[in-house]
This record gives structure tokens, C-alpha cells and sequence, in this order.
């Protein structure tokens, strides 16, 4: 089964698919707003995918040559269903990024009335020890 433009099910298959993987790539690159819209889109394009039935050819269109026995709709189903993975791990990095903020949220508003590099180094004792390294700002 080829790829069919004029399918609805395929061309939404294809949208969860692409717009799962560009939202990874924001939440990864800390636009996560973005990140949320195209994920959402992803979520949201997937799960009509894999409930739309499969299109039944036109009766007016000329019958196709006799091909091997093909599974119909296991093209768009396996994109639809990796559209929907990667677009649930970016709304988990996006959940993610949004709780440590909520979480920390002391220490991110102490780095941003920072003046001085040596203000912004004494914020990290409002995190733990062990994101010190992670959260914390590093030693220049």
C-alpha cells in the first residue's frame, strides 16, 4: 500500500508522526511551549488515526492489479502509534520542565533578580545537594 495524499487517515498518521518528533526536539531545546502545542496536536492526530476505519476504494476507480496480500492500514497504524510515543515523551518533558520550576521556584526567581555572578552562585543553597550540579550554576 502506497501513501495515499487524499486519505484522511494516512495524512493524519503522518502529522502525529512528524509533529511528535519536532516536539521532542522543542522540549529537548527548551521551547516547551511549543513543545505542549505540537505534542498535543500529536496526541490528538494519533488517536484519530488509529480509530478511523480504513478507506474503502471508490467503486468508479479502476481496480488495481492483484498485488501480494498486504495488511491494510499497517502503514499509517505504525506511525500513528509512534507519533503518539514520541509526542507522550515530550509532554513528559514538558511536565518535566514545568514541575522543577513550580518545584524550585525560590531558587529560579533568586537567579533572575541576580545582579552580580556572585548572587547568582549564592542561590544554589536553595537547592538540594544532589541538583546542585544539575540545576545549579556553574563555576565559571
Amino acid at each position: 500500500m502506497r501513501w495515499d495524499p487524499m486519505d484522511p487517515v494516512q495524512r493524519r498518521a503522518r502529522y502525529a508522526l512528524l509533529s511528535g518528533m519536532w516536539a521532542v526536539f522543542f522540549a529537548l531545546f527548551s521551547w516547551p511551549y511549543v513543545a505542549l502545542l505540537l505534542g498535543s496536536l500529536a496526541l490528538y492526530w494519533g488517536s484519530s488515526a488509529l480509530r478511523a476505519k480504513p478507506r474503502r476504494p471508490s467503486p468508479d476507480a479502476p481496480a488495481a492489479p492483484a498485488a501480494p496480500a498486504a495488511p491494510v492500514g499497517k502503514p499509517q497504524r505504525t506511525a500513528a502509534i509512534s507519533g503518539l510515543v514520541t509526542a507522550s515523551l515530550a509532554l513528559v518533558l514538558v511536565a518535566s520542565t514545568f514541575t522543577v520550576q513550580l518545584v524550585y521556584r525560590d531558587y529560579y526567581t533568586c537567579v533572575g533578580d541576580a545582579l552580580t555572578h556572585e548572587a547568582k552562585q549564592s542561590c544554589e543553597t536553595l537547592l538540594p545537594h544532589q541538583l546542585r550540579g544539575v540545576l545549579g550554576s556553574q563555576n565559571d
